[in-house]
Protein backbone atom coordinates (compact mmCIF):
# COMPACT_ATOMS: atom_id res chain seq x y z
CA UNK A 1 0.00 0.00 0.00
CA UNK A 2 3.16 2.24 -0.71
CA UNK A 3 1.29 5.66 -1.93
CA UNK A 4 2.53 8.77 -3.11
CA UNK A 5 3.59 11.96 -1.46
CA UNK A 6 1.58 15.34 -1.53
CA UNK A 7 1.74 18.58 -0.53
CA UNK A 8 -1.69 18.30 0.84
CA UNK A 9 -4.82 15.70 0.73
CA UNK A 10 -8.64 17.20 0.77
CA UNK A 11 -11.11 14.91 1.64
CA UNK A 12 -14.69 16.16 -0.12
CA UNK A 13 -15.08 18.12 -2.87
CA UNK A 14 -18.07 20.27 -2.04
CA UNK A 15 -18.64 23.54 -1.36
CA UNK A 16 -14.97 23.72 0.94
CA UNK A 17 -13.29 20.97 -0.84
CA UNK A 18 -13.60 22.31 -4.17
CA UNK A 19 -12.28 25.88 -3.13
CA UNK A 20 -8.92 24.42 -1.00
CA UNK A 21 -8.23 22.51 -3.92
CA UNK A 22 -8.50 25.28 -6.22
CA UNK A 23 -6.99 27.40 -4.26
CA UNK A 24 -3.53 25.24 -2.95
CA UNK A 25 -3.32 24.07 -6.55
CA UNK A 26 -3.40 27.40 -8.06
CA UNK A 27 -0.60 28.25 -5.43
CA UNK A 28 1.78 25.59 -7.22
CA UNK A 29 0.70 23.18 -4.37
CA UNK A 30 0.71 18.93 -5.40
CA UNK A 31 -2.88 18.56 -4.09
CA UNK A 32 -4.71 15.55 -3.75
CA UNK A 33 -8.53 15.29 -3.59
CA UNK A 34 -10.52 12.13 -2.91
CA UNK A 35 -14.06 12.40 -3.27
CA UNK A 36 -16.68 8.97 -2.64
CA UNK A 37 -19.38 9.88 -5.18
CA UNK A 38 -19.68 9.77 -9.00
CA UNK A 39 -18.26 12.79 -11.01
CA UNK A 40 -21.18 13.40 -13.49
CA UNK A 41 -20.67 15.55 -16.82
CA UNK A 42 -23.99 18.00 -16.43
CA UNK A 43 -24.19 18.20 -20.38
CA UNK A 44 -24.54 14.52 -20.84
CA UNK A 45 -25.60 12.75 -17.13
CA UNK A 46 -28.62 15.72 -16.57
CA UNK A 47 -30.32 15.77 -19.76
CA UNK A 48 -32.63 13.41 -18.86
CA UNK A 49 -33.07 14.61 -15.32
CA UNK A 50 -32.02 13.50 -11.92
CA UNK A 51 -28.79 11.94 -12.31
CA UNK A 52 -28.43 8.88 -9.63
CA UNK A 53 -27.44 9.20 -6.26
CA UNK A 54 -24.90 7.52 -4.13
CA UNK A 55 -26.85 6.16 -0.72
CA UNK A 56 -24.86 8.00 2.25
CA UNK A 57 -25.43 4.57 4.65
CA UNK A 58 -26.69 6.58 7.15
CA UNK A 59 -28.65 5.47 10.25
CA UNK A 60 -31.71 7.60 11.59
CA UNK A 61 -33.23 6.44 14.99
CA UNK A 62 -36.56 6.21 15.14
CA UNK A 63 -38.58 9.92 15.02
CA UNK A 64 -35.41 11.11 14.04
CA UNK A 65 -35.15 14.45 11.74
CA UNK A 66 -33.26 13.24 8.43
CA UNK A 67 -30.67 15.69 7.20
CA UNK A 68 -29.73 15.25 3.94
CA UNK A 69 -26.88 15.47 1.53
CA UNK A 70 -25.31 14.47 -1.98
CA UNK A 71 -22.08 12.53 -2.79
CA UNK A 72 -20.29 13.93 -6.09
CA UNK A 73 -17.79 15.75 -7.41
CA UNK A 74 -19.16 19.14 -6.33
CA UNK A 75 -20.93 18.41 -3.24
CA UNK A 76 -24.49 18.61 -2.66
CA UNK A 77 -24.21 21.80 -4.66
CA UNK A 78 -24.44 20.06 -7.87
CA UNK A 79 -28.15 19.83 -6.64
CA UNK A 80 -29.01 22.73 -4.51
CA UNK A 81 -30.76 25.72 -5.97
CA UNK A 82 -28.16 28.22 -5.78
CA UNK A 83 -29.34 30.43 -2.74
CA UNK A 84 -25.58 32.54 -1.78
CA UNK A 85 -26.69 34.63 1.33
CA UNK A 86 -24.07 36.24 3.43
CA UNK A 87 -24.47 35.74 6.78
CA UNK A 88 -25.13 38.37 8.47
CA UNK A 89 -22.85 40.39 10.79
CA UNK A 90 -24.76 39.48 14.43
CA UNK A 91 -25.11 36.31 13.20
CA UNK A 92 -21.13 35.83 14.46
CA UNK A 93 -22.34 37.06 18.32
CA UNK A 94 -25.14 35.72 18.90
CA UNK A 95 -24.38 34.90 22.94
CA UNK A 96 -23.31 38.73 22.91
CA UNK A 97 -26.47 40.03 21.53
CA UNK A 98 -29.26 37.64 22.04
CA UNK A 99 -28.31 35.30 24.96
CA UNK A 100 -28.30 32.63 22.74
CA UNK A 101 -25.69 29.88 21.09
CA UNK A 102 -22.28 30.89 20.91
CA UNK A 103 -20.31 33.46 19.84
CA UNK A 104 -18.07 32.60 16.69
CA UNK A 105 -14.19 33.12 16.75
CA UNK A 106 -13.79 34.85 13.71
CA UNK A 107 -16.07 38.45 12.72
CA UNK A 108 -18.04 39.37 9.94
CA UNK A 109 -15.37 41.60 9.20
CA UNK A 110 -12.79 39.22 9.11
CA UNK A 111 -14.71 37.07 6.63
CA UNK A 112 -16.01 40.08 4.29
CA UNK A 113 -13.17 39.64 1.81
CA UNK A 114 -13.42 36.07 1.36
CA UNK A 115 -17.05 36.71 0.63
CA UNK A 116 -16.55 38.81 -2.10
CA UNK A 117 -13.66 36.69 -3.21
CA UNK A 118 -15.82 33.63 -3.90
CA UNK A 119 -18.96 36.12 -5.07
CA UNK A 120 -16.79 37.20 -7.93
CA UNK A 121 -14.97 33.99 -8.84
CA UNK A 122 -18.38 32.44 -8.96
CA UNK A 123 -20.57 35.28 -10.62
CA UNK A 124 -22.89 35.93 -7.95
CA UNK A 125 -26.33 37.91 -8.61
CA UNK A 126 -27.84 40.16 -6.58
CA UNK A 127 -28.52 43.81 -5.45
CA UNK A 128 -26.91 45.28 -1.87
CA UNK A 129 -30.54 46.23 -1.08
CA UNK A 130 -31.05 44.65 1.77
CA UNK A 131 -31.46 46.98 4.80
CA UNK A 132 -30.60 43.70 7.39
CA UNK A 133 -27.39 43.31 5.56
CA UNK A 134 -23.87 45.14 6.33
CA UNK A 135 -23.14 47.77 3.76
CA UNK A 136 -21.25 45.78 0.92
CA UNK A 137 -20.12 46.60 -2.18
CA UNK A 138 -22.12 45.32 -5.61
CA UNK A 139 -22.07 41.96 -6.69
CA UNK A 140 -20.72 40.88 -9.74
CA UNK A 141 -23.69 40.73 -11.61
CA UNK A 142 -27.23 42.41 -11.24
CA UNK A 143 -30.07 40.66 -9.92
CA UNK A 144 -32.52 38.20 -12.02
CA UNK A 145 -35.50 39.70 -13.25
CA UNK A 146 -38.69 39.48 -10.50
CA UNK A 147 -41.12 36.44 -11.06
CA UNK A 148 -44.64 37.88 -11.13
CA UNK A 149 -44.92 35.60 -7.87
CA UNK A 150 -42.25 37.26 -6.68
CA UNK A 151 -43.90 40.69 -7.46
CA UNK A 152 -46.94 39.90 -5.35
CA UNK A 153 -45.11 38.38 -2.74
CA UNK A 154 -43.14 42.10 -2.66
CA UNK A 155 -45.84 43.97 -2.72
CA UNK A 156 -47.88 42.24 0.54
CA UNK A 157 -44.69 42.57 2.06
CA UNK A 158 -44.40 46.18 1.31
CA UNK A 159 -48.06 46.49 2.48
CA UNK A 160 -47.10 45.20 5.69
CA UNK A 161 -44.25 47.89 6.09
CA UNK A 162 -41.84 45.08 5.36
CA UNK A 163 -38.53 45.54 3.30
CA UNK A 164 -38.45 43.05 0.42
CA UNK A 165 -35.29 42.63 -1.44
CA UNK A 166 -33.90 40.42 -4.06
CA UNK A 167 -32.47 36.90 -3.35
CA UNK A 168 -28.50 36.72 -4.21
CA UNK A 169 -27.77 33.90 -6.32
CA UNK A 170 -24.79 31.85 -7.15
CA UNK A 171 -26.78 31.28 -10.58
CA UNK A 172 -25.76 33.83 -13.60
CA UNK A 173 -28.22 36.44 -14.60
CA UNK A 174 -25.99 37.68 -17.57
CA UNK A 175 -23.06 36.02 -19.62
CA UNK A 176 -19.73 35.72 -17.24
CA UNK A 177 -16.63 34.40 -18.07
CA UNK A 178 -17.43 32.23 -20.30
CA UNK A 179 -20.62 30.53 -19.17
CA UNK A 180 -23.93 31.60 -20.41
CA UNK A 181 -26.84 33.55 -18.74
CA UNK A 182 -29.14 31.15 -17.03
CA UNK A 183 -32.07 30.28 -19.59
CA UNK A 184 -35.08 29.83 -16.16
CA UNK A 185 -35.58 25.97 -17.07
CA UNK A 186 -36.72 25.84 -13.70
CA UNK A 187 -34.41 22.33 -13.64
CA UNK A 188 -31.80 23.45 -10.79
CA UNK A 189 -32.51 21.03 -8.27
CA UNK A 190 -31.79 17.93 -10.83
CA UNK A 191 -28.63 19.21 -11.76
CA UNK A 192 -27.71 22.14 -13.91
CA UNK A 193 -27.38 21.11 -17.79
CA UNK A 194 -26.38 24.81 -18.92
CA UNK A 195 -23.67 25.78 -16.93
CA UNK A 196 -24.86 29.13 -15.53
CA UNK A 197 -25.50 27.76 -12.06
CA UNK A 198 -22.26 28.17 -10.36
CA UNK A 199 -21.69 25.25 -8.55
CA UNK A 200 -18.03 23.63 -8.25
CA UNK A 201 -18.47 21.11 -10.90
CA UNK A 202 -18.95 24.37 -12.92
CA UNK A 203 -16.17 26.71 -11.43
CA UNK A 204 -13.66 25.76 -9.05
CA UNK A 205 -13.30 22.10 -9.84
CA UNK A 206 -12.46 22.67 -13.62
CA UNK A 207 -10.15 25.60 -12.93
CA UNK A 208 -8.52 23.02 -10.30
CA UNK A 209 -7.97 20.90 -12.72
CA UNK A 210 -5.96 23.45 -15.02
CA UNK A 211 -3.49 24.21 -12.52
CA UNK A 212 -3.07 20.23 -12.13
CA UNK A 213 -4.95 19.20 -9.29
CA UNK A 214 -5.11 15.32 -8.85
CA UNK A 215 -8.89 14.78 -8.20
CA UNK A 216 -10.19 11.39 -7.45
CA UNK A 217 -14.02 10.55 -8.05
CA UNK A 218 -15.51 7.25 -6.20
CA UNK A 219 -12.65 7.09 -3.85
CA UNK A 220 -13.46 6.76 -0.22
CA UNK A 221 -10.95 7.73 2.71
CA UNK A 222 -11.00 4.86 5.07
CA UNK A 223 -8.89 6.44 7.90
CA UNK A 224 -6.75 9.36 8.29
CA UNK A 225 -3.24 8.49 9.14
CA UNK A 226 -1.40 9.97 12.63
CA UNK A 227 2.51 9.08 13.31
CA UNK A 228 3.70 8.31 17.33
CA UNK A 229 3.50 11.72 18.08
CA UNK A 230 0.15 12.71 16.71
CA UNK A 231 1.29 14.21 13.67
CA UNK A 232 -0.98 13.78 10.54
CA UNK A 233 0.93 11.68 7.70
CA UNK A 234 -1.54 10.92 5.26
CA UNK A 235 -4.82 8.59 4.20
CA UNK A 236 -6.12 5.28 3.91
CA UNK A 237 -8.38 5.06 0.96
CA UNK A 238 -10.22 2.69 -1.49
CA UNK A 239 -10.57 2.86 -5.11
CA UNK A 240 -13.53 2.23 -7.10
CA UNK A 241 -12.73 -1.52 -7.43
CA UNK A 242 -12.21 -1.91 -3.81
CA UNK A 243 -8.39 -1.96 -3.69
CA UNK A 244 -6.91 -0.02 -0.81
CA UNK A 245 -4.23 2.93 -0.98
CA UNK A 246 -1.95 5.00 0.98
CA UNK A 247 -1.03 8.93 0.52
CA UNK A 248 1.07 10.41 2.39
CA UNK A 249 1.32 14.09 3.07
CA UNK A 250 1.58 15.93 6.30
CA UNK A 251 -1.46 18.18 5.76
CA UNK A 252 -4.90 16.93 4.92
CA UNK A 253 -8.00 19.03 5.27
CA UNK A 254 -11.34 17.21 5.67
CA UNK A 255 -14.40 18.24 3.86
CA UNK A 256 -16.77 15.93 4.58
CA UNK A 257 -19.81 17.14 5.64
CA UNK A 258 -21.58 17.56 9.23
CA UNK A 259 -22.62 14.03 9.12
CA UNK A 260 -19.63 12.51 7.45
CA UNK A 261 -16.40 13.98 9.32
CA UNK A 262 -17.58 12.16 12.72
CA UNK A 263 -17.75 8.75 11.74
CA UNK A 264 -14.29 9.35 9.93
CA UNK A 265 -12.74 11.15 12.78
CA UNK A 266 -13.79 8.45 15.51
CA UNK A 267 -12.32 5.69 13.54
CA UNK A 268 -8.91 6.93 12.55
CA UNK A 269 -6.95 6.12 15.86
CA UNK A 270 -3.13 6.24 16.31
CA UNK A 271 -1.01 5.80 19.13
CA UNK A 272 -1.56 9.29 20.15
CA UNK A 273 -5.04 9.16 19.60
CA UNK A 274 -6.85 6.14 20.90
CA UNK A 275 -10.42 7.65 20.92
CA UNK A 276 -10.13 9.08 17.77
CA UNK A 277 -8.93 11.89 15.96
CA UNK A 278 -10.55 15.55 17.81
CA UNK A 279 -11.93 13.64 20.79
CA UNK A 280 -9.68 16.27 23.58
CA UNK A 281 -13.27 18.05 23.75
CA UNK A 282 -15.48 14.94 23.43
CA UNK A 283 -17.56 17.15 21.48
CA UNK A 284 -16.71 15.15 17.87
CA UNK A 285 -20.57 14.65 16.28
CA UNK A 286 -22.30 16.53 18.71
CA UNK A 287 -24.54 19.64 18.18
CA UNK A 288 -25.76 18.88 14.95
CA UNK A 289 -27.90 21.45 13.61
CA UNK A 290 -30.11 21.68 10.79
CA UNK A 291 -32.00 24.83 9.62
CA UNK A 292 -35.94 24.99 10.36
CA UNK A 293 -37.29 24.42 6.92
CA UNK A 294 -40.44 23.85 5.35
CA UNK A 295 -42.60 25.43 2.42
CA UNK A 296 -45.84 27.80 2.33
CA UNK A 297 -48.00 27.49 -0.69
CA UNK A 298 -50.64 30.63 -1.59
CA UNK A 299 -52.91 30.78 -4.82
CA UNK A 300 -53.45 34.55 -6.58
CA UNK A 301 -55.95 35.04 -8.94
CA UNK A 302 -53.96 35.05 -12.20
CA UNK A 303 -51.75 32.71 -13.58
CA UNK A 304 -47.68 33.22 -11.79
CA UNK A 305 -46.28 29.94 -13.07
CA UNK A 306 -44.62 29.36 -9.60
CA UNK A 307 -42.79 26.65 -11.53
CA UNK A 308 -40.58 28.34 -14.06
CA UNK A 309 -37.94 30.28 -13.11
CA UNK A 310 -34.75 30.35 -10.42
CA UNK A 311 -35.89 28.96 -6.83
CA UNK A 312 -35.25 32.98 -5.31
CA UNK A 313 -36.56 35.39 -6.39
CA UNK A 314 -37.60 38.22 -3.55
CA UNK A 315 -36.63 37.55 0.25
CA UNK A 316 -37.80 38.84 3.58
CA UNK A 317 -35.79 38.99 6.46
CA UNK A 318 -37.71 41.24 9.12
CA UNK A 319 -37.79 38.82 11.40
CA UNK A 320 -34.31 37.19 11.06
CA UNK A 321 -33.21 38.16 14.62
CA UNK A 322 -36.46 36.86 16.20
CA UNK A 323 -39.55 38.40 17.18
CA UNK A 324 -40.46 39.89 20.73
CA UNK A 325 -42.36 37.64 23.26
CA UNK A 326 -42.96 35.18 20.32
CA UNK A 327 -41.34 32.13 22.05
CA UNK A 328 -38.22 31.58 20.50
CA UNK A 329 -34.39 32.66 19.90
CA UNK A 330 -33.28 34.29 16.90
CA UNK A 331 -35.29 33.84 13.39
CA UNK A 332 -36.01 33.29 10.17
CA UNK A 333 -35.73 34.21 6.13
CA UNK A 334 -38.51 33.53 4.13
CA UNK A 335 -38.01 33.85 -0.34
CA UNK A 336 -39.69 32.49 -3.04
CA UNK A 337 -38.75 28.99 -3.98
CA UNK A 338 -39.89 27.30 -6.90
CA UNK A 339 -42.82 25.03 -7.09
CA UNK A 340 -41.86 21.06 -7.86
CA UNK A 341 -42.14 20.24 -11.13
CA UNK A 342 -43.53 18.39 -13.76
CA UNK A 343 -46.33 18.44 -12.47
CA UNK A 344 -46.69 14.88 -10.95
CA UNK A 345 -43.91 15.44 -8.06
CA UNK A 346 -46.06 18.51 -7.13
CA UNK A 347 -49.44 16.03 -6.82
CA UNK A 348 -47.51 13.68 -4.54
CA UNK A 349 -47.40 16.00 -2.02
CA UNK A 350 -51.26 15.89 -1.99
CA UNK A 351 -51.97 11.89 -2.13
CA UNK A 352 -54.10 12.53 1.36
CA UNK A 353 -56.40 14.17 -1.09
CA UNK A 354 -58.48 12.95 -3.60
CA UNK A 355 -62.05 13.49 -6.02
CA UNK A 356 -62.91 17.25 -6.43
CA UNK A 357 -60.51 18.85 -3.67
CA UNK A 358 -57.42 16.93 -5.91
CA UNK A 359 -58.42 18.09 -8.77
CA UNK A 360 -59.27 22.00 -7.35
CA UNK A 361 -55.22 21.67 -6.14
CA UNK A 362 -53.97 20.73 -9.57
CA UNK A 363 -56.35 23.25 -11.56
CA UNK A 364 -54.57 25.83 -9.31
CA UNK A 365 -51.19 24.73 -10.10
CA UNK A 366 -50.00 26.87 -12.26
CA UNK A 367 -51.58 29.96 -9.63
CA UNK A 368 -49.45 29.16 -6.65
CA UNK A 369 -46.57 30.26 -5.55
CA UNK A 370 -44.31 28.57 -3.13
CA UNK A 371 -42.22 30.01 -0.19
CA UNK A 372 -39.39 28.17 1.71
CA UNK A 373 -38.74 29.05 5.13
CA UNK A 374 -35.43 28.92 6.63
CA UNK A 375 -34.93 29.01 10.21
CA UNK A 376 -31.85 29.78 12.64
CA UNK A 377 -31.66 26.25 14.34
CA UNK A 378 -29.97 26.20 17.83
CA UNK A 379 -27.27 24.47 19.01
CA UNK A 380 -28.22 21.30 21.27
CA UNK A 381 -25.87 18.52 22.45
CA UNK A 382 -28.19 16.14 22.36
CA UNK A 383 -28.50 16.38 18.46
CA UNK A 384 -25.76 14.20 17.02
CA UNK A 385 -23.91 12.00 14.64
CA UNK A 386 -22.56 9.41 16.49
CA UNK A 387 -21.19 5.77 15.32
CA UNK A 388 -24.03 3.07 15.18
CA UNK A 389 -23.98 0.38 18.08
CA UNK A 390 -24.89 -2.60 15.93
CA UNK A 391 -24.67 -1.90 11.86
CA UNK A 392 -21.49 -1.42 10.13
CA UNK A 393 -21.02 -0.44 6.58
CA UNK A 394 -19.67 -3.04 3.66
CA UNK A 395 -15.61 -1.79 4.84
CA UNK A 396 -16.42 -2.96 8.64
CA UNK A 397 -16.67 0.49 9.99
CA UNK A 398 -19.80 1.40 12.29
CA UNK A 399 -22.05 3.35 10.53
CA UNK A 400 -23.37 6.46 11.01
CA UNK A 401 -26.07 7.52 13.48
CA UNK A 402 -27.95 10.58 13.23
CA UNK A 403 -30.10 11.35 16.40
CA UNK A 404 -31.78 14.77 15.98
CA UNK A 405 -35.53 15.78 17.50
CA UNK A 406 -36.56 19.48 17.36
CA UNK A 407 -37.90 21.46 20.16
CA UNK A 408 -40.79 23.25 21.12
CA UNK A 409 -38.36 26.22 20.19
CA UNK A 410 -37.93 24.90 16.42
CA UNK A 411 -41.74 24.59 16.07
CA UNK A 412 -42.62 27.89 17.35
CA UNK A 413 -40.07 29.11 14.98
CA UNK A 414 -41.42 27.92 12.26
CA UNK A 415 -45.54 28.60 13.43
CA UNK A 416 -44.30 32.21 13.22
CA UNK A 417 -42.64 31.68 9.93
CA UNK A 418 -45.75 30.91 8.74
CA UNK A 419 -48.25 33.34 10.02
CA UNK A 420 -45.95 35.88 8.71
CA UNK A 421 -46.09 34.30 4.69
CA UNK A 422 -50.25 33.74 4.93
CA UNK A 423 -50.18 37.83 6.22
CA UNK A 424 -47.66 38.72 3.50
CA UNK A 425 -49.54 36.62 0.95
CA UNK A 426 -52.93 37.60 1.60
CA UNK A 427 -51.73 41.02 1.31
CA UNK A 428 -50.60 40.71 -1.82
CA UNK A 429 -53.84 39.43 -3.34
CA UNK A 430 -53.86 35.66 -2.38
CA UNK A 431 -56.91 33.91 -1.74
CA UNK A 432 -58.02 32.12 0.92
CA UNK A 433 -56.44 28.44 -0.09
CA UNK A 434 -52.71 27.76 1.02
CA UNK A 435 -50.53 24.67 2.00
CA UNK A 436 -47.85 24.45 4.83
CA UNK A 437 -45.89 21.61 5.70
CA UNK A 438 -42.76 21.39 8.32
CA UNK A 439 -40.19 19.16 6.50
CA UNK A 440 -39.11 15.99 8.20
CA UNK A 441 -35.26 16.92 6.31
CA UNK A 442 -33.09 19.26 5.66
CA UNK A 443 -30.59 20.07 3.01
CA UNK A 444 -28.17 21.99 5.49
CA UNK A 445 -26.38 19.84 8.37
CA UNK A 446 -24.00 21.72 10.32
CA UNK A 447 -22.42 21.70 13.45
CA UNK A 448 -20.54 18.65 14.45
CA UNK A 449 -16.68 19.65 14.47
CA UNK A 450 -17.52 23.22 15.75
CA UNK A 451 -14.91 25.86 15.93
CA UNK A 452 -13.88 27.94 18.69
CA UNK A 453 -11.11 28.84 20.90
CA UNK A 454 -11.03 27.22 23.79
CA UNK A 455 -9.86 23.20 22.87
CA UNK A 456 -12.63 21.89 25.57
CA UNK A 457 -15.23 23.38 24.20
CA UNK A 458 -14.48 23.07 20.78
CA UNK A 459 -12.99 20.59 17.90
CA UNK A 460 -11.27 23.20 15.58
CA UNK A 461 -10.01 26.40 16.38
CA UNK A 462 -10.55 29.96 14.01
CA UNK A 463 -8.46 28.62 11.59
CA UNK A 464 -10.41 25.00 10.73
CA UNK A 465 -7.48 23.19 12.60
CA UNK A 466 -8.13 20.80 14.94
CA UNK A 467 -6.70 21.49 18.48
CA UNK A 468 -5.50 17.66 19.11
CA UNK A 469 -4.15 16.88 16.07
CA UNK A 470 -1.23 18.52 14.38
CA UNK A 471 -1.34 18.87 10.26
CA UNK A 472 -5.34 17.88 10.14
CA UNK A 473 -8.08 20.84 9.34
CA UNK A 474 -11.60 20.97 9.17
CA UNK A 475 -12.97 23.09 6.78
CA UNK A 476 -17.10 22.63 5.96
CA UNK A 477 -20.07 23.25 7.76
CA UNK A 478 -19.50 20.95 10.34
CA UNK A 479 -17.39 23.86 11.95
CA UNK A 480 -20.20 26.16 12.64
CA UNK A 481 -20.73 27.43 16.20
CA UNK A 482 -24.50 27.99 15.42
CA UNK A 483 -26.45 27.76 11.89
CA UNK A 484 -27.69 31.89 11.35
CA UNK A 485 -31.15 32.12 9.45
CA UNK A 486 -29.76 31.55 5.68
CA UNK A 487 -28.25 29.22 3.43
CA UNK A 488 -24.73 28.19 4.33
CA UNK A 489 -23.00 27.33 0.78
CA UNK A 490 -21.52 30.80 0.52
CA UNK A 491 -20.30 30.83 4.28
CA UNK A 492 -18.66 27.08 4.16
CA UNK A 493 -17.12 28.60 0.95
CA UNK A 494 -15.62 31.62 2.39
CA UNK A 495 -14.53 29.95 5.26
CA UNK A 496 -12.59 27.43 2.99
CA UNK A 497 -11.09 30.68 1.24
CA UNK A 498 -9.83 32.17 4.48
CA UNK A 499 -8.09 28.61 5.60
CA UNK A 500 -6.57 28.31 2.08
CA UNK A 501 -5.49 31.61 1.96
CA UNK A 502 -3.69 31.45 5.64
CA UNK A 503 -2.22 27.61 4.82
CA UNK A 504 -0.91 29.14 1.46
CA UNK A 505 0.45 32.30 3.52
CA UNK A 506 1.96 30.01 6.46
CA UNK A 507 4.17 27.97 3.53
CA UNK A 508 5.42 30.86 1.74
CA UNK A 509 6.12 33.09 4.61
Amino acid sequence: MAGMKYDAIVVGSGAAGSVVVEALSGAGWKVLALEEGSWYNPFRDFAEGRAQRIPLGIVYEKDSLRPNMVKAVGGSMVFYAGVFFRMHENDFRTRTRSGCGSDWPVTYQELAPFYKKVEVFSGASGSNTNIFEVSREAYPNPPHPVSKGSQYFARGARALGYHPAPTPMSILSRPYRGRPACTYCAMCGQGCMVGDKSSPEMTYIPAAIKHGADIRANHKVLTIETNNTGRVTGVVFKDQDGTRHKAHSDLVILCGSALLNPALLMRSRGPAHPEGLGARSGLVGKYLMCHVNGRYMARFPEVVNGFMGISGGIDVQDFYEGAPEAGFHRGYTLYVSLLPRPPALFADWYLENWGEELVEIMNSYNRMIRLAVVGEDQAYITNMVTPDPELRDEDGFPRPRVVYRRTENELNLFGHAIDTARRICRAGGADDWEFFHISDSSAHPLGTCRMGDDPDKSVVDRWGACHDVSGLYICDGSIYPTSAAVNPALTIMALASRTAHRLIQRRSS
